[in-house]
């Protein structure tokens, strides 16, 4: 897998600019891949011209200074032995590219291969029921059996449950996607159970990726931001467990913005009235109004959904997967 390097730099540099996110340079992508057009002997003018070309104005002082961060954010990745690409690099995942504010870059640990297979995101509440757990357990189980890598934030609950059996690391092709940098003195002000997720992951070959340069500590906002990744990398999601207020509806709104097939578990009969099941509920019965009340959404634009009553359920899902959400073929 190959690396343009230098205008992957200019890309993070280009980041760094205040007013300059991620719909911007998804936007422009286009003119940003046609290098002869802007590229020039230093990245100062490189950068300069492009601005010029995309119509956006900036003083030379912020252009430099935007380049010192990001030269400041790769000595920061060389130092904690953490990769980096941009989203013209061969290896930024491709199912990403389907989301209307793809990260601009992404920063990694891990076997990077896994960006090749097919994934699915399981998630849920944090604080899961026992039927909760078995079920996210089971669920893991089946479609890491099948080949699929399991994508999700490694955060407490049903994240954990998805890749864990019996306290015991039994699912090898797993991508974590999270809100802090990938540092080790970032990675203290994520939970202990998602430290030691991220330790069993990469022990296991698994990858980790997170948009946050290397120093950045998570915060509500990085979460929140994390969701849409976590929905973009799979080809569709599972929703085991979630009440109504749950941060689930951030990955599931991601989802649905990228029209991905959502998974919805069913409660067993017990479970039914249970106010941490109350979001699994609303789009089983409500169906697409239902969904669209849980993620906030008016419109819900024919989203995928899939009622997974049983283990038996599982390979109809899979089947849907596999056929559909094919890659965009973007003319860029």
């Amino acid at each position: 897998m190959k690396c343009n390097c230098e205008v992957s730099f200019a890309i993070l540099a280009l980041s760094q600019l205040k007013r300059i996110g991620a719909i911007f340079i998804k936007k422009n992508l286009s003119s940003i891949r046609q290098k002869h057009r802007w590229f020039y002997s230093t990245t100062e003018k490189s950068i300069e011209n492009l601005l010029t070309l995309v119509k956006k104005k900036y003083s030379l002082s912020e252009i430099q200074e935007a380049i010192s961060k990001a030269e400041e954010i790769l000595a920061e990745c060389e130092s904690n032995q953490i990769g980096f690409m941009s989203i013209i690099d061969e290896n930024y995942p491709k199912k990403l590219l389907e989301i209307k504010d793809s990260p601009p870059v992404l920063f990694f640990r891990g076997n990077l291969s896994l960006l090749t297979v097919d994934a699915v995101t399981i998630i849920g509440t944090r604080k899961p029921n026992d039927n909760g757990k078995r079920i996210a357990e089971r669920v893991g189980k089946h479609f890491a059996s099948k080949g699929w890598v399991i994508c999700n934030g490694l955060a407490d609950g049903i994240d954990t449950f998805s890749i864990l059996e019996q306290e015991k690391f039994c699912f090898a092709k797993v991508i974590g996607v999270v809100g802090s940098g990938l540092s080790s003195s970032a990675f203290r002000s994520l939970p202990k159970q998602s430290i030691a997720n991220i330790d069993y992951v990469l022990e296991k070959e698994g990858l980790i990726l997170s948009e946050m340069p290397p120093l950045k500590k998570q915060d509500t906002f990085s979460v929140v931001k994390s969701c849409r990744i976590q929905a973009g990398i799979g080809k569709g999601i599972i929703l085991i467990q979630s009440p109504l207020d749950g941060g689930s509806k951030f990955t599931v709104k991601a989802a649905v913005d990228s029209k991905r097939p959502l998974g919805v578990i069913r409660p067993v009969k017990s479970d039914i009235n249970r106010e941490d099941y109350a979001a699994n509920i609303r789009i089983i019965e409500g169906g697409v109004k239902g969904l669209g009340e849980f993620v906030e959404l008016k419109n819900c634009s024919n989203p995928k959904i899939f009622v997974l009553s049983s283990k038996e359920s599982y390979p109809e899902f899979e089947l849907e997967l596999e056929h559909s959400n094919q890659v965009l073929k973007l003319n860029i």
